[in-house]
């Protein structure tokens, strides 16, 4: 066997503990700084309401079930991505549809969401927002609530801002909605 051959073979080596915890580090210290970035008061940086209000602009659309208004404020070439595997939509068609299966979980006009914590950073056309909270929800007039963890990466695509992408997860069990109330 020559000497290429073996090293063609060989597995790299792993990716070093340390580098690992650095990279841990230095990500903690960037959401630590972006904390106080996210919620400066709109005073400082218009701009900031203008995103807190897309991610409730989308609740209150997410409620009434409004698919219109929820495509309108997605990126052309958005993309969403849910808890499970396989659970990604991208473009207009494939997010529409995830829509469509979202609105048969819960009754119309019966979905409340309330977020202990919000961070993100934003600048000038680029910007990100994660939020952490439940949902109070009703289906078939029977109540439950679940967790929800989210995350938005927006655009800024002629002044107005957009959900570039999309991640949300909550945890899963035996109850395919989360907890009854």
């Amino acid at each position: 066997m020559s000497t290429n051959a073996s090293l063609a073979t060989e597995s790299p080596a792993p990716f070093p503990l340390v580098q690992r915890r650095t990279a841990i580090l230095t990500g903690l210290a960037a959401a630590m700084t972006a904390a106080s970035v996210f919620g400066q008061d709109a005073k400082e940086n218009p701009e900031l309401e203008n995103v807190r209000a897309l991610l409730k602009a989308h609740d209150d659309a997410m409620k009434r079930q409004d698919l219109p208004a929820i495509l309108a404020l997605f990126a052309e070439k958005a993309a969403v991505m849910g808890t499970g595997p396989g659970e990604i939509w991208s473009g207009p068609e494939e997010i529409k549809s995830a829509y469509e299966h979202f609105f048969q979980g819960y009754d119309v006009g019966a979905q409340e969401f309330d977020y202990h914590f919000k961070i993100g950073s934003l600048g000038a056309e680029m910007g990100w927002l994660m939020a952490s909270g439940n949902i109070d929800a009703k289906k078939d007039g029977k109540a439950y609530e679940f967790p929800l963890n989210i995350s938005l990466t927006v655009s800024k695509s002629s002044g107005k801002w957009l959900i570039a992408s999309m991640h949300f997860s909550t945890l899963t069990g035996d109850s395919p909605q989360g907890t009854t109330k």
